[in-house]
């Protein structure tokens, strides 16, 4: 039986062509990046998972594709020599191309958010949104003019700022605010020294000290169960809890979707 003997690192190359023919092994070193990328594979829930797993591996599996051609093109070259140098030389030419394409487009991209960050800068825009901005010591909302104190006024999320008098939403001032305590929670609640606020809006009646956001619009505090504004009837406070993959409210007795008992 014929012994399989790997010459890719044998003898029987000469170094020149050795140095040549590693080029081929250049792209296993971009393996985490596509790793990384493949995880995304699963993200389709739909998909056939038995697929998604079969092209995870394949598509990681790569390196091993390269050391085979690493080995055959060494084999190549012992009996047509030029052709030997063909496949490393043109691995190495496309990921010149790739990399050099990658390198100009971002270029390009990292001009256009210079240009991008000027244009805001010039149009008065604070924050990540345009949405609010100072121009000529004014404040305004996209294109509606507020009443608010321009050197004072604060940024607090794409529809939400303050100034030193009061707390606004878009272009409304929130009645009854706390400005020096305001805060955004998140896109939905805010909340300040002596209230919280759904949207913009005051939750009435509530118990502040133990009043508790929960998720998808869910909130409580020790006496009573919250949906958006509205009470949620026969919720118990002390074991209410929201699972926010299905959306439903559980407090062990009674389950809850949209703020209604199911």
């Amino acid at each position: 039986m014929t012994k399989f003997k790997i010459i890719s690192i044998s003898k029987e190359i000469p170094k020149k062509f050795k140095w040549i023919n590693w080029l081929i092994l250049i792209p296993i070193l971009l393996w985490p990046l596509v790793f990384f990328m493949t995880v995304f594979f699963f993200d389709d829930p739909n998909a056939n998972p038995i697929m998604v797993w079969g092209l995870f591996f394949v598509v990681n599996l790569y390196p091993l594709y390269l050391f085979a051609l690493f080995e055959l093109n060494a084999r190549l070259y012992k009996k047509q020599k030029l052709a030997g140098y063909i496949i490393p030389l043109a691995i190495f030419g496309v990921l010149l191309y790739f990399l050099g394409s990658f390198y100009i487009s971002n270029k390009h991209s990292s001009n256009e958010r210079k240009i991008k960050i000027q244009e805001r800068k010039e149009a008065g825009y604070i924050g990540s949104c345009d949405t609010y901005r100072i121009l000529n010591d004014t404040v305004y909302y996209k294109d509606a003019l507020l009443n608010a104190d321009a050197f004072s006024f604060e940024y607090l999320g794409c529809h939400y700022g303050k100034d030193k008098n009061n707390a606004f939403k878009g272009e409304e001032i929130i009645e009854g605010s706390h400005s020096k305590s305001f805060e955004v929670i998140d896109w939905q609640w805010q909340k300040d020294s002596f209230r919280y606020y759904f949207k913009g809006e005051v939750m009435e009646d509530i118990d502040y000290p133990t009043f508790e956001v929960l998720d998808l619009s869910y909130s409580k505090d020790k006496y009573r169960v919250y949906f958006r504004k509205r009470i949620v009837e026969e919720a118990q406070p002390q074991t209410c809890k929201v699972n926010s993959m299905t959306g439903i409210g559980d407090d062990g007795i009674n389950k809850f979707e949209h703020g209604k008992k199911l």
